[in-house]
């Protein structure tokens, strides 16, 4: 809190002011939201035990892999490290063998104890700007569980084998315990990729792992199944902060070739996962994305024709018809406008016990296995697919002394994944209020800013901009339009000008100066320059 003194006469008044900055903004957040962050006595006390406890590993159940050189690939500030990968091509045949080491948190967390109840809660973590609220204790999720560099780790293995074309052939899973011989970035990756010398010095003894993923990663992305998925590469905000936690700058985070890389390999385990479990016919948390309904299609079609595009594929168009779209606006310059209109017209992922199917992935069967640290829904699967193994297991107690048919029936698959559909979707307004909080506030000192942007949208009462290096729309209201009136015209979706006949429309770059900041309202508006 910070005190600013006022002299009226001979009295000094003291005003207290807020420091508005990211913590104000995450406490309002959680407080907004119902977000716990802080653990109970009981929650301290049971990691206390997982911390301490010495345990028996079934050694005919769980294979040796500490000797296999498998790495993670992941951000520079990643709070955590669910998974681990290796991979290698066979030389009798040429097809490739792709593992993917899954944290065995189900080991530790076991189904109704306290903190399994305290993870349902949550559903999963979330991840602010420079602050984590996690699924589990730091002690578990930042330790315990991450699979840390040079320590020995109990996992889930995915284990795959893939044409050399890159098509899955066949996959089998089964627990291990791995030993990570290097935590890489991405940026890593592509330093290794492009042969500089320091960092594959640095890294001398994955060299030659990471330079096998360099050619799956080829054939990968030439992959017919993958190309498929509908990836958006969106402009993600990234927060630099002064010493007072106020932003001090907005950048871009880049992506490159290594992010594609973990995503195909997570898909790949992902979908593995999923015919795994419907295979064996056990109850499953499917992760569903559903088809475009056919007005969304139609009025998408419509968008469309102001940027000389088309959809194909007639009344049903197929996943193809929208990647071919994609790969049409790679280069274009309303990419980001048109991206988000195709993402307007189709509904928001979500967790369910029936399976419907993922579009953006083009999967008839999908659901979450690589993320238990941080994801509630994939410690499900990992337990599902757990319990599938030891009941295939000769030797093992379940199958001797344990006459239960599934793990979980139909009515607990119904309620998680409601549970995670509802909590998940808590998590991204709670992370998109913090975010948006944040712009707005450090768009409140630039009143006055003139700056280049594209129209994103358009109603009767004026149109939205899309402010470059800002990822925040603007307003320009109608009222601001000084040289003539300007009607509304919705089968168009245009403004129009009563007598000069100038027509805004979505998708034409304008300049505006920044006007007026609400940051209670969440509205910046715009004249036109």
């Amino acid at each position: 809190m910070k005190i600013v003194k006022y002299k009226i006469g001979k009295v000094n008044i003291k005003i207290f002011k807020k420091k508005i900055n990211l913590n104000y903004f995450l406490k309002k957040s959680l407080k907004k939201y119902k977000i716990s962050s802080v653990w109970t006595k009981e929650i301290i006390d049971s990691v206390n035990l997982i911390k301490y406890k010495k345990y028996k590993l079934n050694k005919n159940f769980r294979k040796d892999l500490r000797n296999i050189p498998f790495i993670t690939i992941d951000e520079e500030d990643s709070y955590d490290f669910d998974d681990a990968i290796y991979c290698y091509r066979a030389k009798c045949n040429g097809n490739w063998k792709l593992l993917v080491a899954i944290s065995d948190v189900s080991f530790y967390i076991k189904k109704n104890s306290i903190l399994d109840k305290e993870a349902f809660n949550r559903g999963n973590s979330i991840y602010f700007p420079l602050k984590v609220i996690p699924m589990f204790p730091e002690e578990l999720s930042k330790k315990i569980f991450s699979l840390l560099p040079y320590q020995d780790r109990l996992c889930i293995i995915c284990e795959m084998t893939l044409s050399n074309v890159g098509n899955l052939i066949n996959y089998k899973h089964y627990n291990a315990i791995i030993k990570s011989h290097a935590r890489l970035t991405y940026s890593n990756v592509i330093q290794m990729w492009n042969k500089d010398i320091n960092i594959c010095k640095k890294f001398n003894n994955i060299k030659q792992c990471v330079k096998n993923f360099y050619f799956l990663n080829n054939i990968l992305i030439k992959n017919k199944e993958l190309k498929k998925v509908i990836f958006f590469n969106s402009h993600e905000p990234h927060f630099l902060f002064n010493s007072l936690y106020q932003i001090k700058s907005i950048t871009i985070k880049k992506r490159n070739a290594a992010h594609n890389l973990i995503e195909f390999c997570m898909i790949l385990a992902n979908k593995s996962s999923a015919l795994f479990i419907q295979n064996n016919k056990y109850f499953s948390l499917f992760r569903n994305h559903l088809y475009p309904t056919n007005d969304k299609i139609k009025y998408f079609r419509n968008f469309l024709k102001k940027f000389n595009l088309r959809l194909l594929g007639g009344k049903n168009p197929i996943i193809r018809d929208y990647f071919n779209l994609c790969n049409k606006l790679i280069s274009h310059p309303s990419k980001e406008i048109i991206e988000l209109e195709l993402l307007k017209s189709t509904k928001k992922a979500f967790y369910s016990e029936k399976n419907l199917g993922h579009f953006g992935l083009a999967e008839k069967f999908y659901t979450h296995f690589t993320s238990p640290i941080r994801r509630y829904s994939d410690l499900i699967i990992h337990r599902i697919i757990k319990f599938i193994l030891y009941k295939k297991f000769k030797n093992s107690d379940i199958k001797k002394n344990n006459k239960k048919k599934y793990l979980y029936n139909l009515k607990d698959i119904k309620k998680i994944s409601k549970q995670c559909t509802f909590t998940e979707k808590k998590s991204d307004k709670a992370y998109k209020f913090v975010v948006y909080s944040l712009k707005f506030q450090f768009l409140k000192k630039k009143i006055g800013l003139e700056c280049k942007g594209v129209i994103s949208n358009i109603k009767e009462f004026g149109f939205f901009v899309k402010i470059d290096n800002f990822f925040l729309n603007g307003l320009v209201h109608v009222s601001m339009l000084k040289d003539d009136y300007y009607f509304y015209n919705k089968k168009k979706n245009i403004l129009k000008g009563k007598r000069l006949k100038k027509i805004f429309s979505i998708g034409d770059v304008v300049k505006v100066k920044i006007v007026s900041v609400k940051i209670k309202n969440k509205i910046i508006h715009l004249s036109l320059i």
